[in-house]
């Protein structure tokens, strides 16, 4: 199910759910190039199963005993000493 919103001419809230993803794209692409402010889509997906995310991590294993390395830090990697910003502001 996907759920598109939308404010209208008079900042009225509206909404309209549809079924089919490649539907809802066009319904938001359609209010878009109408003109209309704040338009998005959220979707819940039916076929999705168990809860998203790994909710507990004890000594390193998930509950179904995976390991589980995963950290913030390590994400990106470490910045390196000759790395550039990529946007340098107030200057």
């Amino acid at each position: 199910m996907y759920k598109i919103y939308w404010t209208d001419a008079t900042s009225a809230a509206c909404s309209q759910d549809e079924t089919l993803l490649t539907r809802a794209l066009d319904l938001v692409k359609a209010r878009r190039d109408a003109g209309h402010s704040f338009v998005t889509m959220v979707a819940e997906d039916p076929d999705h199963v168990g809860k998203p995310g790994v909710d507990a991590v004890v000594d390193g294993k998930t509950p179904d005993g995976q390991d589980y390395e995963w950290s913030k830090s390590g994400r990106a990697g470490k910045p390196r000493r000759h790395d550039k910003p990529l946007a340098v502001k107030d200057r």
